[in-house]
């Protein structure tokens, strides 16, 4: 199998061209467990004009099913050229990628890092104000579609996510 430089150097290719179409030069690469490339990414923010368009969000996305099935759910490995954001650090989560390694860490927005090792991650949103669920009856009907969801895929829907707040 392939070294991390190795993957590193794709995900680089990746921010070249995300460079040269005007946008951030970010470029990421997921990896199966057995060292094949699974897709690559690159940021699109400028050249899609879409704020969520980051690399490690479009290798997810070029990805597609893949990250769903048996051999590569919870056994990827992301590649990217700058560490995570908060939201990239999320779909990381969403998608069950089970390792980052990344060329620069991002002090200004990096989140991986953060996310794993300090508490004192939550002054990032201290800009957002934040209106939870102002109405019980769309929260209820909220929950009764991810409970039927949950009874199509064969789960048990266990816990109400609704709360008085």
């Amino acid at each position: 199998m392939k070294d991390d430089r190795y993957y590193l150097e794709i995900a680089f290719k990746e921010a070249e061209s995300s460079f040269k179409e005007g946008s951030i030069p970010i470029g990421a690469v997921i990896v199966g467990p057995d060292g094949d490339i699974v897709s690559t990414g690159r940021n699109r923010v400028f050249s899609a004009w879409d704020p969520c368009a980051h690399a490690e969000v479009d290798a997810i996305r070029n990805a597609g099913k893949k990250l769903l099935e048996p051999p590569y759910k919870n056994k990827c490995t992301i590649y990217s050229t700058v560490e995570p954001c908060p939201m990239c650090s999320g779909a990381l989560i969403i998608a069950d990628i089970t390792r980052a390694v990344w060329a620069l860490t991002d002090h200004y927005l990096g989140a991986m890092r953060i996310m794993k090792e300090v508490q004192h991650f939550r002054h990032k949103f201290d800009k957002i104000e934040i209106t939870p669920q102002p109405y019980l009856d769309l929260a209820e009907r909220s929950e009764e579609l991810h409970r039927t969801y949950d009874k199509r895929r064969g789960r048990e829907y266990t816990v109400s996510r609704i709360k008085e707040i």
